[in-house]
Order: structure tokens, then C-alpha cells, then sequence
């Protein structure tokens, strides 16, 4: 029986809010804390920087499990003093906060990357930890949603960037 996409975006946010609650889902990466809660929504990256994944490529259906790394570029840098990352949720009901965006260089990007839109852009990764200790990693055949996170505010990740689904094992 098929759910329509009302509830399953629903229960996808609500994983997101309560993560977002959480301090100890974000693996020592910047999130909101344990002890305030959020307040209020963190809204979408920057729109003067034209943030874009890159890998592993949006609304794909054959990423491979296991990824370390979520890869986007900018167009211009992001601010030296940014704290942000990405909440990714997986349909399987976990989730985990992201590294922050640490500069690299595009000869870094994997192969079978998708290339940016503009000229000059610059190039981020985002890793993939979990929280310590944990040994989490993205499974095989399940869908996961990033949604944009702005560790500095105290905010609730709302804002679906895009998703991905990872190959069956």
C-alpha cells in the first residue's frame, strides 16, 4: 500500500526535529546543544552562494552505501566563521548531523560527480561520522534525505537540499 507523500515527509521532518533536539545525534559536529532547545527553523543555504551537491548526485537511485563524504560547491566562499552541515536522514528511520564544510580541491571530488552550474565555483565535503563511536555509516537500499543545518543558530533543520537513494546490497 502506498503512503501518500504528506505522510512521509511529515514523519521525515519530525525525524529531523527530534534529532535536531538532540545534542547527542551530532557526533561532537556542530548542531544545536543538549541543553536549549532550538529555536525556530534554520531556513536554506545561503542564496548568494548557489550551494549544489555534487556527490553523490541529487534524486540518484545507485549512490553506493557506505559514503564517507557529501561533496558540494559554491559559487564564492562560504564565511570563514560558518558552522554548517547537513542532517541526513535515512528512510529507515536514523539519521546523524554531518562534519562541517571543509574546503578541498576539485581534483578531491570522487568520480562520477555531478559538475556545477557557474564557472569558478568552490569546493566543500561534508563528512559522514555519526555520532562517536558509533560505527554509523549510510546502509544499502534506503533513501536519505539531507537537510541544511546552520550549527551556530540553535535551529530546527527544515529545509530539504536533496536526496538520494544508495544501491541494494
Amino acid at each position: 500500500m502506498r503512503k501518500p507523500k504528506g505522510v512521509l515527509l511529515a514523519a521525515l521532518l519530525s525525524t529531523a526535529a527530534l534529532a535536531g533536539c538532540n545534542g547527542a545525534n551530532n557526533g561532537g559536529f556542530p548542531g544545536p546543544g543538549p541543553t536549549s532547545g532550538p529555536t525556530g527553523n534554520c531556513g536554506g543555504p545561503p542564496s548568494s552562494n548557489q550551494l549544489e551537491v555534487l556527490f553523490p548526485v541529487p534524486n540518484s537511485k545507485n549512490a553506493p552505501p557506505g559514503i564517507a563524504n557529501i561533496y558540494v560547491s559554491t559559487k564564492g566562499q562560504l564565511p570563514p566563521s560558518n558552522q554548517f552541515d547537513f542532517l541526513l536522514s535515512e528512510s529507515n528511520g536514523s539519521s546523524t548531523f554531518t562534519g562541517p564544510f571543509t574546503g578541498i580541491n576539485k581534483s578531491q571530488l570522487p568520480s562520477g560527480h555531478k559538475n556545477p552550474t557557474y564557472s569558478n565555483a568552490v569546493y566543500y565535503q561534508s563528512a559522514i561520522a555519526g555520532p562517536s563511536g558509533s560505527g554509523w555509516y549510510v546502509g544499502p537500499d534506503v533513501t536519505v534525505s539531507l537537510f541544511w543545518n546552520d550549527g551556530g543558530r540553535n535551529c530546527i533543520p527544515h529545509f530539504l537540499v536533496t536526496t538520494f537513494r544508495t544501491k541494494k546490497a
